[in-house]
Formats: C-alpha cells, sequence, structure tokens
C-alpha cells in the first residue's frame, strides 16, 4: 500500500486519528461508513465553527480522519463526536475500531489483521517476517502517514515481545 496519495487535498499538516477494525469491511458495510462519515465530516464543527477535515478508508479495514488545524482545530467535544459515530458501528455491525492490540499488515499486497499470538504464528511459519510493513496506528499527521504510515514490524511496540516469545520457544 502507498500512503503518499492518501487524502490528496488536505496539507501534510493537517492532524489525523487513525481506526483500525478488528475484521475487513464488507462492500455493504464500506459503504455505509463512507455515506456516515462524508455526512460526518460535511457538519464537523468545533465550538460552532466549521472543522476543514476528511476521510479516507484503506484496505477495507483502517479509517483515516484528517482536520486541518490551521484553519480550526477540533475541541475535544469535537473528537468525541467521531469516537461517539465509530461506536455506532460496533452496534450496527459488530466493527470494533478501538481493539488497539491488534496490527494491520500488508502481506503480499493484502491487508491482514493481526494479534500478537497470530502474528507469533505467521512468524514461525515464515509467512510474514520482521520486514513485514505494519500500519503505525499512532501517525500523528497526514504527512507523517504519507511518508512513514507503513513500517517494518520490528519497527512496532509488539516487536520486542515477539522476540522474547520466539526465543523462549
Amino acid at each position: 500500500m502507498d500512503f503518499r496519495h492518501v487524502l490528496p487535498q488536505m496539507p501534510d499538516s493537517a492532524r489525523i486519528w487513525l481506526f483500525g477494525a478488528q475484521r475487513l469491511m464488507s462492500a455493504q458495510e464500506t459503504q455505509f461508513l463512507k455515506e456516515e462519515m462524508s455526512q460526518f465530516v460535511a457538519g464537523w464543527q468545533a465550538h460552532g465553527k466549521d472543522l476543514l477535515a476528511n476521510f479516507e478508508l484503506l484496505g477495507e479495514a483502517i479509517l483515516v480522519v484528517a482536520v486541518d488545524e490551521s484553519k480550526e482545530p477540533p475541541s475535544g467535544c469535537s473528537i468525541d463526536k467521531v469516537f461517539h459515530l465509530l461506536k455506532t458501528q460496533n452496534e450496527k455491525y459488530q466493527l470494533d475500531f478501538f481493539q488497539r492490540t491488534l496490527i494491520w499488515a500488508w502481506v503480499q499486497h493484502d491487508l491482514r489483521i493481526y494479534t500478537a499470538a497470530l502474528l507469533l504464528d505467521a512468524l514461525k511459519e515464515q509467512s510474514i517476517d520482521f520486514d513485514t510493513p505494519v500500519v503505525d496506528m499512532l501517525t500523528p499527521t497526514l504527512g507523517d502517514l504519507r511518508a512513514k504510515g507503513l513500517i517494518p514490524l520490528s519497527g512496532s511496540w509488539v516487536s520486542k515481545k515477539l522476540h522474547r516469545d520466539l526465543q523462549s520457544t
């Protein structure tokens, strides 16, 4: 996956939030989420002022939400509204965007979603390695996502745990 062209209408300085679903979405779920997000960003406000915002769905599982803070910064309450909208996806479709211990990896041009245990199994089976690109879900700006949103598994938060677990088996 090439992140260089994500949200081309937004500046590199735009603040972003990455939300990864615990599974790939169906075409119907994807369409529904895109419709809800389009309505949401069109009317998103902070303290009564419109936010310049947009979103993009990557690989049928990762939602990127961006706000150009140079126009109007989001407030805590306005950010909470994004979280609330995504919580409704869990109620409607059992899509959980808040499982932060998952890893979203690109394997042979496909997005795959792993738990630490599944990553360990995949490493043992050699279907992935520590160079496998994974999404850095803590990327703070759109420019950072475009430049270095994919990092090798060895640079991820779970890498040390995987190395320990491999040595103990």
